[in-house]
Parts: C-alpha cells; sequence; structure tokens
C-alpha cells in the first residue's frame, strides 16, 4: 500500500485507505469494521494523526485529503472489483436512446466505462472524471456537463450553480451512490453539497438507482440524503442485509455478477 514507508503496520494502512474512501467516520463505525476494541482504534488514529493522514474530532477522524495522493485514483482502487460488477449490472438497465444523469461516485465511473462504446445516450454528469472516461468511447454519446466551481480533488463540479443547471433536466435515469446506508436514517453522506445535488435530482428523474457496495450497508455518516424507499432499483455485489431488503418492499434489487 501506499502508506508502508510511513512505519504503519497492516490494520493501520486499511485504515487509512478506508478513511480515504469514505473521508469521515466514528470510533464505533471503524471498530465495527475492522473488529477490534475502541481503545486499539484510539492507539492507530494516534498513529495515523502522527503522520498527517487524519484530523481527530470528538468522537471520530476524518481523512487529511491535503496529505492524500491522488485521493479519487486511490478511491477507485478501493473495492474496485465490486464497483465493476455494479458497472456491468447498471448499464443494462439503459435502454436504448436513454437520458441519463450519473453523479460524481467513483462507481459512476466504472458504470461510464460500461457506456463509452454506446452511441445512443445523453449523459448528464457534473464529474469531470465521468466525462474525461466517456470522452475516451465512441463519439456517439452527447455528454452534457454542468456549471459550477471545480473542485480539484475528486474533478467536481461544485456550487450552487450546479445545482441550478441540473434542475433543468429530466432524465429517464438517475445513478446515484452514497457513503453509508444505515438501518435507521437511510442513505447518508458527508458533504452537504452532495447531499442537496442528489435531493434535487432525484425527484426530476423517471428512476432513480442507487448503486452500492457491500461495504457501505449498516453504516452511519453525517447527513441523510434519502430514505431507502426514494430507490427504484438498489444494484450491489452481494445478498443484501434484512434491514435493507425490509426497506427495499417495493424497489427492485439487482446483485452483480
Amino acid at each position: 500500500m501506499m502508506w508502508e514507508r510511513n512505519g504503519l503496520n497492516i490494520r493501520q494502512q486499511n485504515i487509512a485507505e478506508w478513511l480515504q474512501e469514505i473521508q469521515s467516520a466514528s470510533i464505533q463505525d471503524l471498530s465495527d469494521h475492522f473488529q477490534v476494541s475502541d481503545e486499539t482504534i484510539r492507539r492507530d488514529l494516534r498513529q495515523l494523526s502522527e503522520n498527517g493522514l487524519v484530523d481527530k474530532f470528538h468522537g471520530g477522524v476524518r481523512f487529511n485529503v491535503a496529505r492524500s495522493e491522488a485521493p479519487f485514483q486511490s478511491r477507485m482502487r478501493v473495492m474496485s472489483q465490486a464497483k465493476l460488477q455494479i458497472g456491468i449490472s447498471a448499464a443494462k438497465l439503459i435502454d436504448k436512446g436513454a437520458t441519463i444523469f450519473l453523479d460524481n461516485s467513483s462507481t459512476a465511473c466504472f458504470l461510464a466505462r460500461q457506456l463509452k462504446t454506446r452511441t445512443d445516450l445523453t449523459i448528464i454528469t457534473l464529474s469531470l472524471e465521468v466525462a474525461n472516461i466517456l470522452s475516451t468511447g465512441t463519439k456517439g454519446n452527447r455528454v452534457i456537463l454542468s456549471g459550477g466551481e471545480l473542485r480539484p480533488e475528486d474533478q467536481t463540479l461544485t456550487g450552487a450553480e450546479a445545482i441550478r443547471f441540473i434542475s433543468q433536466f429530466t432524465p429517464d435515469m438517475c445513478f446515484i451512490s452514497v457513503a453509508a446506508i444505515s438501518p435507521k436514517h437511510g442513505c447518508m453522506d458527508y458533504d452537504i453539497f452532495e447531499s442537496d445535488f442528489k435531493r434535487v435530482i432525484m425527484p426530476l428523474a423517471d428512476q432513480v438507482v442507487l448503486l452500492s457496495d457491500n461495504s457501505k450497508f449498516n453504516k452511519s455518516g453525517l447527513i441523510k440524503v434519502c430514505d431507502l424507499s426514494a430507490f427504484n432499483i438498489l444494484v450491489t455485489d452481494r445478498p443484501l442485509p434484512k434491514s435493507v431488503t425490509d426497506q427495499m418492499k417495493h424497489g427492485e434489487i439487482i446483485i452483480g455478477e
């Protein structure tokens, strides 16, 4: 891993990689995910903090993006096989000639890779990463980018202008990822802007599809985006916990192969 030179043990490297993916987590989230005690997690976080990789706050920790190496590309490597499965399965849902929205998630990039050989789609996005992937494929797809201020760390166009622009469209399908899926609070994120734009675009689409690998289930986040019932389809890579399937009774669940 990229942090071996910092003198971190394997678990600490895994914690750093996981935090780079989700950006922020509570002590309890980390303890549950890595199946060690709270005190062990606190010791690990002290080591990560001394290396400048995380910033601690009361009850939790956030990844220090300023010290990361190509953070979005690192996110692309986390759960990459699961995201590939999800991308392949999600691509099969898209009818010929459809207008779709792709968010700025790493999973959306895996879906974009499946779509770049299509020639019949209109794809709306606020992600330069997604747009760049699509631009390397065949030239038949129409790609529409929002305006806004560029966020360099993940090549996302942000701000009120991006939300205003997105709100003009009524796509056939909207593909969304979230940071966490909590049995109690539903779909959650850590970023206020991303939560806001998802709430704007989702009601405008004929069908809303949640793309989520198994690492997102039974976790908590900072900001509630919506309930699971807001999605028509959930595409994932493994069988789901009962707490999730119970909330998707009126939607379709697709497990990628």
